[in-house]
């Protein structure tokens, strides 16, 4: 029983000794900033098919190009952007019933494109040059600005502040002292969205007149998680 005595001793020292888990406070925070766009990178893409060779359907999709980049030059663009060098070209194939095997019609040449415009008020006016030029695919117009990087600055700020006001809320309401950030991560940095303040009416979309595209904003968000501790 004796020798039993220290054990028990040194036990109860080490239940009376142990630390109380550290409390924390986890919680998240948003933030949102409207920048308005700059410019417009508009992309699309020319293609012909060929019952020939691929060499011939390239020859056509070049001359076709040569038309669009004509048709650029006339436009408001930034020309150290101008990138029409994707060319791939895809053998055709349809199914023959008869002999229940893939028949060879041709080859597909595609060439891409895509610039960058910085007169906002002329987006509908390119498209539908662009179009006129012999454009077989044009994709909607992306918006962006030189200022994005800075609003997503200003959007972790904002979100920050949410955060930490919501955690001292916290910290209140369950009778503790806010104390310093333990870990903090951000979201993952998502594009800028944008917002169109209207949208083209029936009567800009008819072929008597190009179809008009409103400004609008971007809207820049950022997301926190921070995780704070406490004192009693």
């Amino acid at each position: 029983m004796a020798a039993l005595l220290p054990r028990l001793i040194i036990l109860a020292g080490c239940l009376i000794t142990a630390p109380l888990m550290a409390q924390t406070i986890a919680v998240e925070g948003r933030g949102f900033v409207a920048v308005t766009p700059e410019f417009a990178t508009l992309s699309g893409a020319v293609s012909h098919v060929s019952p020939a060779t691929a060499a011939s359907a390239q020859n056509r999709v070049d001359q076709a190009l040569g038309q669009l980049l004509a048709a650029m030059e006339k436009l408001p663009i930034d020309r150290n952007t101008v990138d029409a060098g994707r060319l791939r070209i895809e053998p055709r194939y349809r199914w023959n019933g008869s002999s229940e095997t893939q028949q060879l019609i041709g080859y597909e040449a595609i060439r891409a494109f895509s610039f960058r415009l910085i007169d906002l008020d002329k987006v509908g006016e390119a498209l539908q040059a662009l179009s006129e030029a012999g454009a077989t695919r044009l994709d909607a117009p992306i918006y962006g600005s030189s200022e994005v990087l800075l609003a997503r600055s200003a959007a972790l700020e904002q979100a920050y502040t949410s955060a930490l006001e919501d955690a001292k809320t916290l910290a209140m309401a369950s009778g503790l002292t806010l104390g310093t950030p333990e870990t903090m991560s951000t979201g993952l940095r998502a594009a800028p969205i944008f917002r169109a303040t209207s949208r083209a009416t029936p009567e800009a979309l008819s072929a008597d007149q190009p179809p008009r595209y409103e400004p609008g904003q971007l809207q820049v968000t950022a997301s926190v998680s921070v995780i704070f501790n406490t004192l009693p």
